[in-house]
């Protein structure tokens, strides 16, 4: 039998078979205000208080405390996990990039992961990867382009900066065995998943959360656009959030009267 890792989100388990496939990938995308932070702070409180796994959650955006504040409007205590030692909570603020000479942010990363040997992880997000592309220097220390190619940047658009770190870091969760959530967000008008349009390709599951407001009324839904060896649905799945999190309906229940 597979091994799947349950999500603890209410109604999404039985559409996927269980959860997430343990040790695999998963995109959660969709434009601002959708609940892709919730969704992910869910999946991981749910494995170490229900599952007594360890869990790691890196943001790249909020600090740590801000995070643990807005966990506890859903009852989720991370500070006292982490105090437990069942829970990692680290801040990167890659905007700074102070970093000694030949570190990269994906050492970090990578770093913080086999110290701490998470069961769940979580990168919250992917956007500053795409907002703001690493170095020329920083390239040359991943790897991903030589000396030669240092001399002449201006043949390195922004864009495939951008792409090769998200590639090197994807990569990098392949690596660390745990079963991973990727947070991205989706430009307005936009036909990629994400926005640096290579995690969707190497995620192994890209589920993507919609809001649409429409006067006082509000509607929320999530779709799984694939998620590999596994029977899902392709319905567009109502989706609400409440004082204990999000929760996924099937669309007969959303909508019968």
């Amino acid at each position: 039998m597979i091994a799947r890792e349950p999500t603890g989100v209410p109604g999404l388990d039985t559409l996927i078979e269980g959860g997430f496939l343990k040790d695999s990938i998963t995109l959660v995308s969709g434009s601002p205000g959708t609940g892709k932070s919730i969704f992910s702070q869910q999946f991981v409180w749910h494995g170490t208080t229900k599952y007594n796994q360890k869990v790691m959650y890196i943001t790249l955006e909020q600090r740590v405390q801000d995070v643990w504040n807005q966990a506890l409007r859903f009852g989720w205590d991370f500070e006292k996990l982490q105090k437990r030692g069942k829970a990692k909570f680290v801040f990167m603020d890659i905007t700074q990039r102070k970093l000694p000479k030949g570190v990269t942010y994906v050492d970090l990363i990578r770093d913080e992961a086999a110290r701490f040997k998470p069961d769940r992880l979580v990168i919250d997000s992917l956007v500053p990867l795409a907002n703001f592309p690493i170095p020329i220097e920083e390239l040359v220390e991943y790897g991903l382009i030589g000396e030669f190619d240092k001399l002449l940047p201006q043949q390195i658009s922004e864009e495939l900066q951008t792409r090769m770190q998200v590639h090197k870091l994807m990569t990098l969760l392949r690596d660390v065995e745990c079963t991973s959530v990727v947070i991205s967000e989706i430009p307005r008008n936009s036909e990629w998943l994400s926005r640096d349009t290579v995690s969707e390709f190497m995620a192994d599951s890209v589920i993507l959360m919609h809001y649409l407001g429409i006067g006082a009324t509000s509607n929320r839904s999530m779709t799984i656009e694939k998620m590999r060896g596994t029977k899902h649905t392709e319905d567009v799945l109502p989706l609400e959030i409440t004082s204990k999190g999000v929760s996924v309906h099937k669309p007969e229940e959303a909508y019968k009267v």
